[in-house]
């Protein structure tokens, strides 16, 4: 009996380690997933604030 139930345990916590890693690497993923947004995202802004800029000083210096 009571090595059915250390059999039991055994694959509960097998599974639970398996579900764990798995967790991590989507974990991982996502991580690497939001910093590439993130990334694109500040050079996007940054394309968008030099453009405005620039479309300030022309009209200045045309002014």
């Amino acid at each position: 009996m009571q090595e059915a139930i250390l059999q039991t345990q055994l694959k509960t916590d097998s599974r639970y380690f398996e579900l764990s890693s798995k967790i991590d690497r989507v974990d991982s993923n996502l991580r690497v997933e939001i910093a590439a947004i993130s990334r694109q995202f500040w050079i996007t802004f940054g394309g968008l604030i030099t453009t405005i800029l620039s479309v300030f000083a022309v009209n200045w210096y045309f002014h």
